[in-house]
């Protein structure tokens, strides 16, 4: 696992991006109107299926630039962020299929093509399993360890249940633990030999990226809010 590493810089870019992240809902969530802004169609359940769509794609990039252990870590993630796509989507039952995609029986039958899936890649690429979990729990991987925190925080508000501000917290935890995974994502394949913004200019390309990102958001949450 040599080739998925996080500097210094990178670990101030994702404090502040999710630190503006966390800020602008905090302040854009009305909380007399909250049953709006917290719906599963709404803002900031919207932004959050964008980020998971995002970093799912994302990591399923950077599995196509990487090899071995790497490429076995990064196809995980992005399998993890699609599961948490189709649990976080919520569609109107208008026909058979989106009924379908609400019932349990899809839950279901989901689980088991990913079990079936996760069984058969891992029974084929066995001798790579060792790589990944000795890079799962050293140093290196600590941003995961942060989206993690996040989405347990997220759970725990949640288990609170009451208050309209646990509410707010909930979504703010778990929107920020899929944005974090869209920042890694990004980072993994930004610092690939192979990738074409593999340049120093690409640092500004990444800034900018990423306020692209944010101004989506807030037009995305203004959008759904009319």
């Amino acid at each position: 696992m040599s080739r998925i590493e996080f500097t210094p810089k990178f670990a101030l870019f994702l404090f502040f991006a999710l630190a503006i992240n966390a800020a602008y809902f905090w302040l854009a969530i009305d909380p007399v109107d909250v049953s709006v802004s917290l719906d599963e169609s709404g803002a900031i359940e919207t932004v959050q299926l964008v980020y998971l769509a995002s970093g799912a794609a994302l990591f399923f990039a950077a599995a196509a630039m990487l090899s071995k252990a790497d490429r076995m870590l990064c196809i995980g993630v992005s399998v993890l962020g699609l599961v948490f796509f189709l649990r976080e989507l919520e569609i109107d039952k208008t026909g058979p299929i989106s009924t379908y995609l609400q019932s349990k029986s899809f839950r279901a039958h989901e689980a088991l093509l990913v079990a079936g899936v996760a069984v058969v890649y891992l029974v084929l690429r066995w001798r790579l399993v060792s790589d990944v979990v000795r890079y799962v729990f050293s140093k290196t991987a600590w941003p995961f360890y942060i989206a993690g925190v996040l989405l347990l925080a997220g759970a725990l508000f949640d288990m609170l249940h009451g208050s309209v501000s646990n509410q707010i917290k909930e979504e703010i935890f778990e929107c920020s633990s899929y944005l974090s995974l869209v920042l890694v994502a990004g980072m993994v394949c930004y610092q690939q030999p192979g990738a074409i913004l593999r340049r120093k200019s690409a640092d500004f390309l990444m800034v900018v990226v990423t306020v692209c990102l944010f101004a989506g958001a807030c037009w995305l949450t203004e959008l759904v809010n009319r």
